[in-house]
């Protein structure tokens, strides 16, 4: 019967201690219940195993084979990792050189993402509203090669788990930042960019700032290149058409049905603007570039790309060649945290357009000699009221499931008033179209939206809503009306007050500003029912 050694708790501990030691090497003593010295070397398991290994050269006990063959097994899988590794560093390095926030280094940047730790959070995450500019250019090699062909803002709700894209389209004209110029927003970009290379994306975001009244906290540029590399390298996506159409410019046909598109096609796809029917136009081809979106992202973030280390480098190189973005190496990562689990059904889509219920109109300007079409807000040029205030509430003017034209809201708003309205009488019998008038529609509460359901109301009387927006005072109770007509125009002000059960018109407050409409409603918390 064989002698077997027990270890009391605190030699068990000691020869643990001996196991984890820094000094690799190093013989520590371990005294035995029975009184024998016995020594064991570092990394050994014998006695953890209930033995202490006998001295060198002893019989007495055997020593259990080495598993060489599991040992280089694993040596081999930690060398590919290694060098699969190594090679992803290089391609992140170059990423991050090319395309990353060019403010802090990007060796600062791998520190960051590897070892701070906390609770960091993304810039209007902690508000719960993250806004990112997305900005598409052809790129070299493509005629007007810093014109923004694609303007979109992503709000994202991290707490909700949602987001909202609200595209603006190309041909709306604006005064470029800090000049006396007036161009298409898709010159925005351009400009700078041509003037200072790199300053695109910073004064295209300080525009669509404005006009969105949004705080854009990050901004990320792509080309057209990028745009097919990166399709092709996650192996094509499937978009479903539904109503089929043919781009006469390209002279490219998509019949309806779902498709997989290569790089080339969905570039086709989310391009086709000369179309003839209802699939043409800037609006339509702004919903088909917000089709293409969520499409492209679950297929990067499946699993087939994610372990494809080939088409993972094919991304990176395409990233560092093609793309620029504000965005630091850990707010990629907190980014992609929020956001890989977000549910299908929870993206909204709204495009900026014209008609009846739209928040453009249409006008031709003359642009470097020629007549052009462009487009400007409907309460007139760089009045973005109306626009402030559905951007900052587009989760609760739009649906989930709403179609991606402004024209389809919500269905808790008012229904779409037709093309030609009747005229609306106010009380004494008269007609109002008569007089023409324009009213301005401010919101005094902390109710969202309130304001453009009072326009759409407002919009049915015939009147003509010259501005919609936010009140100087939030928390304004009872609505009211400023005539600003010195009553030359009593019909429209009696159907005004009729319609939002106000008894009378008073002064102008002093802490509103001017505005060049015929009325001023504010609105109180006593309409907010009505208005639902």
């Amino acid at each position: 019967m064989s002698s077997r050694v027990t270890l009391s708790p605190d030699e068990r501990t000691s020869l643990l201690r001996e196991v984890h030691s820094a000094d690799e090497g190093a013989r520590v003593p371990v005294r035995t219940t029975v009184g024998r010295e016995r020594t064991t070397s570092m990394g050994s398991d014998a006695g953890i195993r209930g033995g202490v290994r006998p001295p060198h050269g002893s019989r007495g006990s055997a020593r259990p084979p080495r598993r060489r063959g599991a040992r280089t097994t694993v040596l081999v899988i930690l060398t590919l990792l290694f060098l699969a590794g190594g090679l992803l560093s290089a391609k992140v390095l170059n990423v991050g050189r090319n395309v990353l926030n060019p403010e802090r280094s990007i060796f600062a940047q791998l520190t960051d993402l590897l070892f701070r730790r906390g609770n960091r959070l993304l810039a209007g995450e902690r508000e719960n509203r993250v806004n990112i500019l997305l900005i598409a250019i052809g790129g070299k090699g493509h005629k007007g090669e810093n014109l923004a062909d694609t303007i979109m803002v992503a709000s994202l709700r991290p707490q909700e788990k949602d987001v909202a894209l609200l595209s603006i389209p190309r041909d709306l004209y604006v005064n470029i930042p800090d000049t006396k110029i007036f161009a298409k927003i898709n010159g925005v970009h351009a400009y700078r960019e041509n003037a200072q290379g790199g300053g695109g994306p910073l004064l295209l975001k300080q525009k669509v700032e404005e006009i969105t009244g949004l705080p854009i906290h990050y901004y990320t540029r792509v080309d057209f290149t990028a745009f097919k590399r990166i399709v092709d390298e996650i192996g094509g996506v499937d978009i479903t058409i539904k109503e089929g159409f043919f781009d006469y410019w390209h002279k490219i046909s998509f019949p309806a049905g779902t498709e997989h598109m290569n790089g080339e096609r969905a570039l086709a796809y989310a391009r086709a603007r000369f179309v003839e029917g209802p699939e043409g136009g800037d609006f339509k081809r702004a919903e088909r570039q917000q089709q293409l979106l969520p499409a492209i992202r679950n297929k990067v973030l499946s699993a087939n790309t994610v372990f494809d280390l080939r088409a993972v480098t094919g991304i990176l190189d395409v990233l560092g060649d093609n793309v620029v973005t504000n965005f630091h190496l850990w707010e990629l990562k907190r980014l992609f945290e929020l956001t890989r689990d977000l549910p299908k059904d929870r993206i909204r889509s709204a495009v900026l357009t014209t008609g009846p219920d739209g928040l453009l109109v249409g006008e031709t300007e003359i642009l470097e000699g020629k007549p052009a079409s462009i487009l400007r807000p409907r309460a007139g040029l760089e009045e973005y009221g109306e626009i402030r205030e559905f951007a900052q509430n587009i989760f609760d003017n739009v649906a989930t499931t709403a179609s991606p034209m402004l024209e389809a809201p919500a269905a808790s708003h008012p229904p779409r008033e037709s093309a030609s309205p009747l005229p609306s009488t106010s009380p004494t019998g008269v007609p109002i179209t008569t007089e023409k008038s324009t009213v301005e529609v401010r919101n005094g509460t902390t109710v969202q939206g309130l304001a453009v359901r009072v326009a759409k109301a407002l919009e049915k009387k015939t009147f003509t809503v010259a501005g919609v927006g936010n009140a100087a005072t939030r928390g304004r109770e009872t609505t009211i009306v400023v005539d600003l007509t010195g009553g030359k125009k009593p019909n429209s002000l009696q159907e005004l007050l009729a319609t939002l059960d106000v008894k009378t018109a008073v002064t102008f407050p002093k802490s509103e500003t001017s505005t060049k409409a015929d009325f001023l409603v504010l609105l109180g918390t006593d309409v907010a029912e009505k208005f639902q």
